[in-house]
């Protein structure tokens, strides 16, 4: 049961202290502290407000089974509300005022581009659960990803299709201009990609994420012969995109990377996204531990009020990476003592690159880029449910 989620709802930059169930003593130097930036408010709080379901699914476990190290896990969060100069005080925060041994996030790339860089000079250990643009950690030593990349994700979807004889014509590419990841999918791996892989462009079509009215650049397709319309674009406004295709009687599918693969997709998209291909390192039918944990969050979303027919491959990240943590600070054997601090926090980071880990996800590794090695489910939907296209193993880690 999970009894602490969701006491305090608090405004952007607010921080609040969550602990799962245990009867160990809670003093300071018996605690192992990890902060958590994420955006329960803001452009990603769509996907990113269940971030602390999973993350608080998993700590209550730990604590229930001892913790880590014999010491009670205890959750610091702050609302960055998606802003990156926020995620830079979230990272300051945790490392300066609440003697955190590492930090889960913050969320998106655009954040995770500044707070890395201030995480290095606090010499603390963050991990986002979503952030996917290219090349972001590996500056960085104390930064990890428990994520994928969109370019071998993409990769994965075309050759799929291409293996079905499904890229016959062209294809389309919309995205989001304002939006770092967005931009970055559409220009940098969506149009490389098709390129490489002779497949016909129209467009690039780029587009203000903000824009309510999206009808202009969808007016260019008419008429277009094409076999996908790419869409990259977060989830709200890839439904935005949808919408105002089907409005102009475009019938042509979607094809996107990871950052639409939401399951709120089901319900938004409807039978207008019958058809659509995307792909998700989570699959939640894939076997009896992921429907068991889907069913799990599934139940502590709707105490809250949330409905979500199962998690968000980000939710599933948030929750391996608890374990993440939690095995690397075994290894280490860290104590949470206020005194080794900083010895501790980079001997997370040494532990870190070297073990490999048994998670919900799979098998995870990281490079010595700070990424992990994930697997690829390509997906399409049909009749409001999500189909299994073709399952993509993780590639191995070369340290």
């Amino acid at each position: 049961m999970i009894s602490k989620i969701g006491k305090t709802l608090l405004a952007v930059g607010a921080i609040v202290a969550s602990t799962g169930a245990g009867t160990m003593p809670a003093s300071a130097d018996q605690e192992i502290i990890i902060g958590l930036s994420f955006g329960r408010t803001g452009l990603y709080s769509t996907i990113n407000k269940t971030t602390e379901i999973a993350v608080d699914i998993a700590t209550e476990e730990i604590n229930a089974a001892g913790g880590i190290n014999g010491k009670k896990v205890k959750i610091v969060k702050f609302d960055t509300a998606g802003d990156p100069k926020q995620a830079v005080v979230a990272v300051r925060k945790f490392a300066r005022d609440d003697n955190a041994l590492a930090v889960i996030g913050p969320f998106s790339s655009s954040e995770a581009r500044v707070a890395f860089a201030a995480g290095e000079r606090e010499k603390i250990v963050q991990i986002p659960n979503a952030s996917s643009a290219p090349g972001l950690a590996d500056k960085f030593s104390y930064a990890f990803r428990l994520t994928e990349s969109e370019y071998l994700q993409f990769l994965r979807v075309v050759k799929t299709l291409k293996a079905r004889n499904a890229l016959k014509k062209s294809v389309a590419i919309m995205y989001g201009t304002d939006d770092v990841v967005s931009k970055a999918v559409g220009l940098a791996i969506m149009k490389p990609i098709f390129e490489k892989e002779g497949v016909n462009i129209t467009g690039p079509l780029g587009f203000p994420s903000k824009a309510f009215d999206v009808a202009p650049q969808v007016s260019e397709l008419k008429g277009k012969k094409l076999d996908y319309i790419g869409v990259a674009t977060i989830t709200p406004v890839a439904i935005r995109v949808l919408k105002e295709i089907r409005r102009q009687g475009i019938q042509t599918p979607l094809i996107g990377s990871q950052i639409w693969a939401d399951p709120e997709i089901i319900e938004k998209f409807g039978s207008d996204g019958d058809g659509s291909v995307f792909i998700t390192y989570f699959y939640y039918d894939r076997d009896d531990r992921s429907r068991t944990f889907s069913r799990k969050f599934v139940e502590a979303a709707a105490k809250l009020g949330i409905k979500k027919p199962f998690p968000h491959h980000v939710d599933v990240s948030a929750y391996d990476t608890m374990y993440v943590l939690k095995a690397a600070m075994e290894a280490a054997k860290v104590s949470g003592d206020p005194s080794k601090l900083a010895a501790e926090r980079t001997a997370i980071r040494d532990t870190l690159g070297k073990l490999s880990y048994d998670g919900l996800i799979g098998k995870i590794c990281f490079e010595s880029t700070g990424d992990a090695q994930l697997p690829g489910y390509v997906l399409t939907m049909q009749e409001r449910k999500w189909k299994l296209l073709e399952a993509h193993p993780a590639l191995p880690c070369t340290k």
